[in-house]
């Protein structure tokens, strides 16, 4: 387990900067000091985020760590040369969101070295490489996060990359929760008086998804049928498989444990008029001010519309229903439309031992039968 200067394992920092991470969510102008804990803790000598709206691309949110004054003035001069160094803007579209770039892996120095913005702007500060995250990217607004390395620090690693992957999810939904806010700072003392004015469906769930506040639009949802219902004060959605997600998303918010990156889960959900909409788990028992927020309460759920869910991958759907590996392969096939038998040698495991992992499946999703598990694997594929 590696640690940091500080002597934190990894674990232990992934649960700090989380907790950073999600009171952004509540009050954005905490992003500058989690940039500066997120950069300084991954070995990074600066770092900068940044929300803008689409297509315009005018900037709501732009927060920079460890640039001094004098060249964080000039980056607007080098933009072309930013998206050159990429490979121009048709490459940089084809990155995936949610996967850390590092740019001496996307292409050779000699050839990204021979810009102005690299003389000018990269030699001067004793950068060496560079790491590039698209954190969003729909019809309304695109966020990214950008980190430098120095020399001193030498070579971007696979430790960097990987916790900068665990932290990506979190970043998604703080900000997902910030635009349904509108990106506000909300005073704490105001934030339940706050809800009603707010669009999305917001409830304050204790521990036991007991719902402590729900606002105008959530009691909307509950009259109106979905997609989150309120089964005699606790909170559950559409579908038993659905409550069963929310039920781990929850246990997940009340501790990290060992693997702090399977609370990086929304979960879809389909509204009462068949369009598709998310449910964000925001844990309220952590950070500096979330727990302020509202006593009693475990988590906020944030209920909104999807602008462009698809089908969860075998990751997403293991994290929802807390599935093992061996699990979530023959969840995967079960989906897929394959007999229990064809499951078993396309995984090439013996027939009882499929059995015992889709009975296993069907105990944690509160499925009974393979068409159910179909029709799971169905409810999840939102359109695009």
């Amino acid at each position: 387990m590696s640690k940091t200067a500080d002597g934190l394992r990894d674990t232990e920092l992934l649960s700090l900067l989380i907790g950073l991470i999600y009171d952004c969510a509540i009050d954005p102008s905490n992003w500058e000091r989690t940039l500066a804990e997120i950069r300084r803790s991954l070995g990074f000598c600066n770092g900068m985020f940044t929300v803008w709206t689409a297509p315009n691309g005018l900037p709501i949110l732009n927060v920079t760590s460890g640039i001094a004054d004098d060249y964080a003035r000039r980056i607007p001069e080098h933009g072309a040369d930013i998206v050159a160094q990429w490979g121009g803007a048709e490459r940089i579209a084809s990155f995936a969101v949610g996967e850390p770039k590092v740019l001496s892996r996307e292409r050779e120095q000699g050839i990204w070295a021979d810009t102005p913005y690299y003389r000018d702007w990269i030699e001067p500060q004793g950068i060496i490489d560079l790491m590039a995250i698209p954190i969003t990217r729909d019809r309304d607004t695109t966020c990214s996060v950008g980190f430098a390395r120095h020399h001193s620090q030498g070579a971007i690693g696979e430790r960097e990359v990987a916790l900068a992957r665990l932290l990506v999810p979190h970043i998604q939904r703080a900000v997902a929760i910030s635009r349904i806010l509108d990106v506000k700072t909300l005073a704490a003392a105001n934030l339940v008086a706050a809800l009603d004015a707010v669009a999305a469906g917001v409830v304050l769930v204790d521990r036991e998804r007991g719902i402590l506040c729900a606002n105008k639009a959530a009691r909307a949802m509950f009259t109106g049928g979905g997609p989150v219902i309120d089964q005699r004060g606790t909170l559950a959605l559409g579908s038993a498989a659905g409550t069963t997600a929310l039920r781990q998303a929850m246990s997940q918010a009340h501790g990290l444990g060992e693997t702090p990156d399977r609370r990086g889960t929304d979960i879809p959900a389909i509204r009462p008029d068949g369009s598709p909409a998310v449910v964000h788990v925001l844990p309220l028992s952590q950070g500096a001010l979330r727990p302020n927020l509202a006593p009693g309460a475990s988590a906020a759920i944030f209920i909104a519309p999807a602008t462009g869910l698809t089908q969860p991958s075998g990751e997403t759907v293991a994290a929802l229903f807390d599935l093992t590996p061996a699990e979530t392969r023959v969840y995967l096939a079960i989906s897929d439309g394959k007999t229990l038998a064809e499951t078993a040698k396309a995984l090439g495991i013996s027939h009882a031992t499929a059995k015992t992992h889709l009975l296993r499946l069907f105990a944690k999703t509160g499925t009974h039968r393979q068409a159910e598990l179909v029709r799971l694997a169905g409810s999840f594929a939102t359109p695009a």
